[in-house]
Formats: structure tokens, sequence, C-alpha cells
């Protein structure tokens, strides 16, 4: 189910809906249809560090003091 960004024109306000099929969305605040619709951004997938091996020196996991990997 596709989330849509609209701007309408009726009273200058931004929103977003869930359009299913060919439903016909409209303004939450005046009810308005005149709506344009916006480009909507994509999320970004978060970043997952990779993790960090033992030290080769000590065998200590994540590293050892003394900064080593």
């Amino acid at each position: 189910m596709p989330l849509f960004s609209y701007h309408c024109t009726g009273c200058d306000t931004e929103f977003e809906a869930l359009v299913i099929g060919a439903d016909q969305p409209a303004c939450p605040d005046c009810g308005s249809v005149e709506l344009e619709k916006l480009l909507s951004r994509v999320a970004a997938e978060p970043r997952v560090p990779e993790p960090v091996g033992a030290c080769s020196t000590c065998g200590q996991y994540g590293g050892c003091a003394a900064g080593r990997s």
C-alpha cells in the first residue's frame, strides 16, 4: 500500500495519504480533492557497523586496550 505526499491547492497544506487502488485522497484540513502529487523521498536503509574481530595480539574480542584489532 503506497504512501503518497500531496499539496492541497485550496488551503496550501501538505500531507501524506495511504492510497489503496483507485481511491481519491482528500485534504485532511479542508476536504478538497484539488491536490498536487508531490515527489516523495525514500528513506535510506540504516548502515550497520561491521563487527570488530579479536585483537591479533591479545585475542580480546572487539580489540584490546592498545587499540589494536
